[in-house]
């Protein structure tokens, strides 16, 4: 569990337009540890961060003897998260007064060197919190020492919010563009060809962001593109609530959910120097009233699974799944910023090896988004929707985290077929399932038997029906081929720990002839027998003499009498439990008599 602090923060007003929110809390970086997170609260602001007013600046001043052991990140009320600072500075002290903006004098922290003084574009934007969000609330400076042998203490952070947060600064000149479409490369060398995206998951940030909780997990995700051209979408003036069209104006449906949206994606086609562009359908989008803008639905889905040999993970076992998650398309790191996150065929790339980049028109969570070949959307572990609940009985162990972008492939690509990635994950905090209980009851039809596993468990069910069959069924029907006694047999096998239980009762089956009728007149059986708690005696009565049931112990000494009367033509049942009866668990005789006949039972009562 991250370690939270307290702090008190200080409101001061830099001018009219500008406010900033101070936190001084002095507080210890564990060496090597895990992330350690410090509160700033912030309220008073207008309800919505955007491109006109919002998060303009975010300063930090922390004494530590070796920045590059810093993983640096500031995490909004609700959860979204931009990296300051990832690992940057290398064996150089300490950042103070180091602020960071997206206009910054020093360039991008990633060129930098420490000790950082002054102000730095951060590794990723800014202007992630500007799109609509709510800024009020509780934010955090999130801190983790990544190696060991060095310390250090976050001293002060701060939080500016003004009008006209700066810009993103341009991505760096590349070869192709809108206006040089000439310069853009097509995958078969020609000059004409569709531009087309190819989008792609991160294992590496799954396997590297991701906390396990009794009874669920949450992990964070991105969307690379790795592809020829951008991944760009447009609202259209289509929208449903449900199957019911609706003005695109419509705030809210009738049933309180909210208006889905029609999209297109944008295809850009190089044609010898000149840029030109067509749409196709590709799905919808929907209002977040959490995240206050627009995200594109079915993005993304993820699910625990376990490799059962196919070399298709989408094939192997769920144990867990993850909703289909919907993002909105936004630039929030790149190839090169996130080394390691965008693979192709297994080898890792950065911008320099993804030819058209940076090209790209839009990006954001209005009504158009996109994603630049190159750049990547990221959706942190702390946002809704992001978790994975698990079942019950799930066992500690190994297993793997699958994710798959555009899992319903509503999108064009170059390649459908990279968009699932596997991530090992280990389990260690979930609560181990009880040990099985065998045990049973079962009903008789002629020769069908309809067989219940009682009490209903989870686990691996082996039954031995005593005529040479088996079943794995939890509660099958059997049907036996000729009449008889038969010891049924049932093992119930933890598939976490591999204990079982095993029970074994004696089922009668008669079914045809006089004979059988006489028998049946005066048959006497148990079922569950022997059984833990209660057991069920059957027996029969054919009406014309009184029916007595007797208990004996296994000296011969009469311990309960259960009948002693006339009883009507048929199939007679009652409960019958030792304990409860103030006797203890053991071995008993039960015996029936009727129409001058007995029939004898024995029956056992286990602790």
């Amino acid at each position: 569990m991250k370690k939270l602090f307290t702090l008190v923060s200080i409101l001061f007003v830099a001018d009219a337009m500008a406010q900033t929110f101070t936190a001084t809390p002095n507080g210890a970086i564990p060496d090597a540890g895990a992330e350690v997170c410090f509160d700033l609260s912030v309220s008073g602001l207008p309800n919505a961060a955007n491109a006109s007013w919002g998060v303009t600046t975010a300063c930090i001043d922390i004494t530590h003897t070796w920045d590059g052991d810093l993983r640096i990140t500031l995490r909004s009320p609700l959860g979204f998260e931009a990296i300051l600072s990832n690992t940057r500075g290398g064996d150089g002290d300490n950042f103070t007064a180091t602020c960071f903006r997206e206009d910054a004098e020093n360039g991008y922290i990633a060129n930098g060197a420490a000790p950082f003084s002054g102000t730095y574009i951060p590794d990723q934007s800014l202007n992630a919190y500007n799109i609509g969000m709510n800024p009020n609330g509780t934010w955090q400076l999130c801190v983790q020492d990544l190696a060991g042998a060095d310390v250090g203490t976050v001293n002060s952070f701060s939080i500016t919010f003004g009008a006209n947060p700066p810009a993103d600064p341009l991505p760096p000149p590349g070869p192709c563009g809108l206006a040089n479409a000439g310069n853009c490369l097509c995958p078969d060398g020609s000059d004409t060809c569709d531009l087309i995206p190819d989008m792609t998951a991160s294992a590496a940030i799954i396997a590297a962001e991701h906390t396990e909780y009794v009874g669920y997990m949450r992990l964070s995700n991105a969307t690379p593109n790795i592809g020829w051209g951008p991944m760009e979408i447009h609202g259209v003036d289509s929208c449903f609530c449900g199957t019911q069209p609706v003005p695109c104006s419509t705030t809210q449906c009738p049933d309180l959910s909210y208006p889905k949206q029609r999209i297109h994606q944008t295809i850009y086609r190089r044609e010898g120097n000149t840029m030109t562009s067509y749409t196709r359908p590709a799905g919808t989008m929907t209002y977040h009233p959490a995240h206050g803008h627009v995200h594109v639905d079915d993005w993304a889905a993820f699910s625990v699974r376990r490799d059962n040999g196919d070399p298709n993970p989408l094939n192997w076992d769920i144990v867990a799944e993850g909703a289909k998650v919907s993002f909105c398309l936004i630039n929030l790191g790149d190839c090169s910023q996130n080394y390691g996150w965008c693979i192709d065929n297994g080898d890792t790339l950065t911008l320099a090896d993804i030819p058209n980049s940076p090209f790209g028109v839009v990006s954001g969570c209005g009504n158009d988004q996109g994603i630049y070949t190159g750049s990547l959307d990221i959706y942190s572990q702390g946002l809704e929707g992001m978790d994975i609940q698990f079942p019950t009985d799930i066992c500690n162990g190994d297993y793997y985290v699958v994710s798959t972008t555009d899992p319903n492939n509503n999108f064009l690509e170059t390649n459908e077929n990279n968009n699932t990635v596997v991530a090992p994950i280990t389990l260690t905090q979930q609560t181990e399932p009880t040990p099985p209980v065998a045990q049973f009851s079962y009903s008789v039809s002629g020769s069908t038997v309809h067989f219940f596993n009682t009490p209903d468990v989870n686990g691996i069910f082996n039954w031995d029906f005593g005529d040479g069959t088996s079943s794995s069924a939890q509660n099958p029907t059997h049907v036996y081929p000729v009449d008889g006694n038969y010891d049924v047999t049932l093992t119930v096998t933890n598939h976490c720990s591999g204990i079982t239980d095993t029970v074994t009762y004696d089922v009668n089956i008669f079914t045809t002839g006089i004979e059988a009728y006489e028998q049946r007149t005066s048959l006497l059986a148990a079922y569950p027998n022997p059984y833990r708690n209660a057991t069920t005696i059957a027996y029969f009565s054919d009406g014309k003499s009184p029916v007595v049931l007797e208990v004996f112990n296994i000296v011969g000494e009469r311990v309960a009498t259960l009948v002693n009367g006339m009883q009507s033509v048929g199939r007679h049942e009652l409960n019958f439990s030792a304990r409860a009866s103030g006797m203890s668990a053991g071995v008993y005789m039960v015996r029936l008599l009727s129409n001058e006949r007995s029939v004898t039972l024995k029956i056992s009562e286990i602790e």
